[in-house]
This record gives C-alpha cells, structure tokens and sequence, in this order.
C-alpha cells in the first residue's frame, strides 16, 4: 500500500485527512510515453506523482517546450483549478510511472481547512503560476543555469558536469559555459585537457564596468565547442574574487548562452548558497553509501528550510550498480526525495577518460554504453526534449536490477 504521509505535500494534513484522501483518490499506472492529461482538456482533478517521472509540456505557437518535470510527490493541477482553467499543459510519462488523481472537489475543501496545506499550495502556485498561464514566449530567452552540488567529495560531480556541458554542446549544439567555482581546487582544466592560462582571476584585472567581450576574452575554448571559466591557477588567489563579481558574470552570460554549467566545491560558503539560488536546477550527486545518504537528507532537508523550490532540486545516484547493499526505494523512502537519474558505475570507461583529460561522451568506447545513455537522458531532460522511446528500454533494465 502507498504509504501517502511520506509525500511532503500531504505531510501537513492529519491523518483522519490521508485516509479520506485514501478512499476518494484514484490509482493509476501507465506505460513509458503515455499523455494523461492533453493541453486544453478539462482537468478535474490534481494529479500525483507516486511513481516514474511525468514531463510538464506547453505548446507555444508552434513550439512545444518542456517547463519541468514531476518526480514522485510533486503534483500537478493547482493553478487550473484554482484559477477555473482548462489543462495549460500536456502531461506525458516517461518510463513507467503511477499517478493518483485527487479529485477536485476534496483539494479545495481541505485547502479551506488545514492553513498549513494552504501555504503549500500557494507556495506552490506562487511558484508556477506566472510560467503556466503565460501565453507566449518572453522578448528575450536566458540561459539555464544548472549546478551540480554536494557538500561531499567523491560523487563524481565534477566528472558529471564536464560530461554533460561536453555533450549538451557537442550533440545538442547548445551554446554551453561551463563555470568551474571550486574556485581553490577545481579539477575541470584537468578533466577536459585545457590550459589554465585563461581563468577568472584575470578577469579581476579588467577595468569595470565589465563587459561580455572581456569575459569571452577568458574562456577557453574546448574542442567540443563548450567554454569553460577557469578558477584561478593558484588556490591562494580565490581570496580575491568577490561574490558580487561572479554574479555579474552570471548575469552578463545568461542573455548570451543556452545554459550555464556550474560545478562547486563541496561546502555550503555564501558562494554555494548564492549559486544555488540562482540556479533553475540544482543536481544533488550522490553514491549509496550510507554518508552521502545522510548529508544529502540533510542538505535536502536545508535546501527546504531555505524555501528553494523543490522542484528546482533533482537527485542523481552516481555509480549505480546491482551489489549496492541498500536498496534506492528505501533510500528514496529516507530522503523523502525521488532519485531522478541514475548514472550506472562503469569505472573502465571513466577512470581512462579522467587520467586522459577527454571525457568520456567524445571517446569511441563508451559508443552505446549504459552509462553515455544515461548521460544522454539527463540531456534531454535538460533541454526539454525525449529521446526515442525506444532507448528507454535500458532504463527499464536499471529499473529491472535495482529492484525500483
């Protein structure tokens, strides 16, 4: 039985609530690439997400772009039933993925008795409500500014993010910038074979006010067509580069880039909370071992405390394999939190790509690899497209092994 209390959503609502909510609400499954709900149709009831992910997809003349996603425990409906609307949206799964569907009538009668539920939904409306009911494209579209995090070194994080700037501009052909904040110690000049020689600090040089062309003059180049914002080359040297200063490159970059990659160090500085506060999405990296479990659940439980969006926040199991000796579901179940990728632990294919500065999206042996697939399926969900469905049956096998 789904247990509904270890949703954050409902976690307001007492528990006589939850088993009311038990009997009225409707259980569904659905296979990979299913349309629950289509754009303009009547939506009478608010949908949950318990298992599988579902993409937010909004038509904009004659373009369909993906908004967000739903991982289990987000819901979808609130602004169309509290503003009267038919569907803004089309929701469409992929993978397998089980929905409830609350029915309307009950959402907004406890919506008028529980406060505390009344504040998530606003919260929640507040949040989404303006990029829902907007009609048509903005004058000016800005990067997508994605950091990879956690206060906890040997996720893999830095590799991650290297290979997903590399592939986002190689195979998508995204204006991509890669930012390398670990400002004392960071590993990217390393990990994609590049020359320190350009790099922040001289930046710090330049004679305000800044400017798009100077900054340009100190990004490096990669093969793939990513640019890459170096640290300074010697650790002491991070000491003078201002938090206002970075967020000016931020954003003097986002009116001129597709997305910008941000990798950081592992701690939570000014820096690192200014950064994520920025960001439309933050991927948490993490292994299943049992301390990454724990400072993540910590970290997820103050990135709540702070009011960052839970949908802004994705968690990504790094190095997965069968012989974890814990199983995702209980770690999902502790973390309160959907693992919305899994990056498969092939270390004969990483470690060469690390030790040779050529990640391992560009290298010929990773061709159809469970773990170049992974990579791509995290690229597409950042972009707002669907790889062939087809591709999808490794992820069932994942799902298949992992007992998920």
């Amino acid at each position: 039985m789904i247990d509904l209390r270890a949703f954050s959503f409902l976690s307001t609502l007492p528990s006589r609530e939850i088993e009311k909510l038990r009997k009225v609400c409707r259980y569904k499954k659905y296979a990979s690439g299913t349309v629950i709900v289509k754009e303009k149709e009547d939506l009478s009831d608010l949908v949950m997400v318990v298992e599988g992910q579902v993409s937010v997809v909004k038509t904009y003349g004659d373009r369909k772009s993906t908004l967000f996603t739903l991982d289990p425990g987000d819901v979808y409906g609130e602004v169309e039933i509290l503003n009267g609307t038919k569907c803004l949206t089309t929701l469409i799964g992929y993978q397998e993925f089980q929905v409830i569907f609350i029915p309307k009538e009950f959402f907004l009668r406890i919506i008028g008795l529980y406060p505390g539920f009344a504040k998530e939904t606003r919260d929640l409306y507040s949040r989404r409500g303006p990029l829902l009911l907007e009609e048509g494209l903005s004058k000016s579209e800005f990067a997508k500014v994605v950091t990879f995090f956690n206060v906890k070194g040997g996720a893999g994080k830095s590799v991650i993010s290297s290979n997903v700037a590399v592939m986002l501009a190689k195979y998508w052909k995204k204006k991509v910038v890669l930012l390398d904040m670990n400002l004392a110690f960071g590993d990217q000049a390393i990990l994609l074979g590049l020359s320190p020689n350009k790099n922040i600090h001289n930046l710090t040089k330049v004679r305000p006010p800044l400017k798009l062309s100077s900054i340009e003059e100190q990004l490096t180049r990669h093969s793939s067509g990513l640019k890459v914002l170096l640290p300074p080359p010697l650790p002491e040297l991070s000491e003078s580069i201002r938090l206002e200063f970075i967020e000016n490159i931020i954003d003097i970059l986002k009116s001129h880039y597709d997305f910008i990659i941000i990798d950081t160090h592992n701690q939570l500085s000014p820096l690192e909370l200014k950064l994520l506060d920025c960001s439309d999405l933050i991927m948490l990296i993490m292994t299943m071992e049992l301390t990454f479990i724990k400072n993540t659940k910590v970290l997820l439980d103050l990135l709540q405390r702070l009011k960052i969006p839970r949908e802004k926040v994705k968690v990504v199991l790094n190095r997965a394999f069968k012989s974890m000796g814990l199983e995702p579901s209980k770690v999902e179940k502790s973390l309160r939190y959907a693992i919305s990728h899994f990056i498969p632990s092939e270390g004969n294919i990483v470690v060469p790509s690390v030790n040779k500065g050529t990640p391992f999206v560009l290298a010929k042996g990773s061709d159809g690899t469970a773990i170049l697939m992974a990579i791509k399926k995290l690229c597409a969900r950042l972009t707002g497209e669907e790889i062939e469905k087809g591709t999808w049956n490794m992820f069932s096998l994942l799902k298949e092994v992992f007992g998920l």
